[in-house]
């Protein structure tokens, strides 16, 4: 196929680097190596909402625990039942773990 059109992309001097090494260990040209990554790279954009409220779980938990510690350290705390603490670990796992399987399947569609 006969290449007849010019395409500019603005990068930075360390990334034309970057991209210049994979080339060359590729023993492909810059061109190449360009063409192919942009072709036949998967692409796969995750709900954003998903991911921050799994990020808000993630850090209610964080909190929890660092107070559960704090507690622990200063005495205050001899019998710690973390039985809610457990079941939204288990939560944020079921989360985790259906981005995990949705993001599989997305890779097997493309």
């Amino acid at each position: 196929m006969k290449k007849s059109t010019d395409f500019h992309v603005r990068i930075s001097n360390d990334e034309l680097e970057l991209i210049d090494e994979k080339a060359h260990r590729l023993r492909m040209t810059r061109s190449k190596y360009v063409i192919q990554a942009a072709l036949h790279q998967k692409i796969i954009v995750l709900d954003s909402t998903s991911i921050k409220q799994l990020t808000s779980e993630l850090r209610k938990i964080g909190i929890n625990i660092n107070q559960i510690a704090i507690l622990c350290n200063m005495g205050k705390l001899e019998c710690v039942h973390i039985e809610d603490t457990k079941s939204e670990i288990t939560k944020v796992w079921e989360e985790l773990n259906k981005l995990r399987k949705d993001v599989k399947k997305l890779n097997n569609e493309n």
